[in-house]
């Protein structure tokens, strides 16, 4: 592993091009789905709130980079 690779749930985000941008955003998207959802049974709702926005906006990475192909 190179010094300034890191891992993240398992997935490496070094050397990343454009479909490793697309699946980190889809990855980034299904796990912001379900810590907002923990935080929203909880009642953490800005918590929720924030990780409902950081979803929609890898969401919308991930529409952007399928309308480019």
């Amino acid at each position: 592993m190179r010094q300034n690779e890191e891992f993240a749930g398992g997935i490496s985000v070094a050397g990343r091009d454009a479909k490793g941008a697309a699946e980190t955003a889809r990855y980034i998207a299904e796990f912001t789905a379900e810590l907002s959802y923990l935080a929203r049974r909880e009642r953490l709702d800005l918590l929720a709130y924030l990780l409902d926005m950081a979803r929609l906006e890898a969401a919308r990475a991930v529409q952007a980079d399928a309308r480019k192909r």
